[in-house]
């Protein structure tokens, strides 16, 4: 028997029956792949917006370590010209305090990735370390000459850390403002 003389004997029912079954396996997989693409597109930006408010919430805050950096950087540069018999400064005034916001928020930081979350908890070690010292030479009754050699070292790599950090911030926030004000044409 030939190949057209077995397609004529088919019945056109059962041909019909058979590509409509085809179809709807093809129909029910593309509707299945597209769920799981919509799913996936909003577990997307559900994770970017989580990423976009932490980094609302932490940025400023970042801002203003930067600028606590800064002042204690100063302070420990007029330390290395002190005459002997001057007040030394409170401890306060060398430390940079850890904001609570990085405690309350470090079981959501992975929502920036591997890297800034890395940087993130190296700041947080790094301003531990510099408080660490600080106090320390406080305690120890170390000449307020050797503060600024001890201490710098160790506040340098805090401005770094936070000059590297400031502007991720900056721009997952500028994410969040577009998304928030898209631009009208």
């Amino acid at each position: 028997m030939s190949l057209i003389e077995w397609f004529l004997d088919q019945k056109l029912s059962d041909w019909v029956q058979g590509l409509g079954s085809l179809a709807a396996a093809g129909a029910a997989v593309g509707i299945a792949l597209r769920q799981e693409q919509n799913e996936r597109t909003r577990a997307d930006a559900a994770t970017a917006l989580r990423r976009q408010i932490l980094a609302a919430a932490i940025g400023p805050v970042l801002a203003d370590m930067r600028s606590l950096a800064r002042l204690r950087s100063g302070v420990l540069q007029t330390l290395g010209r002190q005459r002997p018999g001057e007040p030394l400064p409170n401890v306060e005034e060398l430390q940079i305090p850890l904001p609570d916001i990085f405690m309350t928020t470090l079981d959501r930081i992975d929502v920036f990735g591997a890297q800034t979350a890395a940087q993130i908890y190296m700041l947080i070690h790094r301003v531990n370390d510099f408080n660490r010292i600080a106090h320390n030479m406080r305690e120890w009754d170390v000449p307020p000459r050797i503060w600024s050699a001890n201490l710098h070292p160790k506040l340098d790599p805090v401005t770094e850390a936070l000059d590297a950090l400031i502007p991720r911030m900056d721009a997952e926030v500028d994410q969040l403002e577009t998304r928030k004000n898209p631009v009208q044409t």
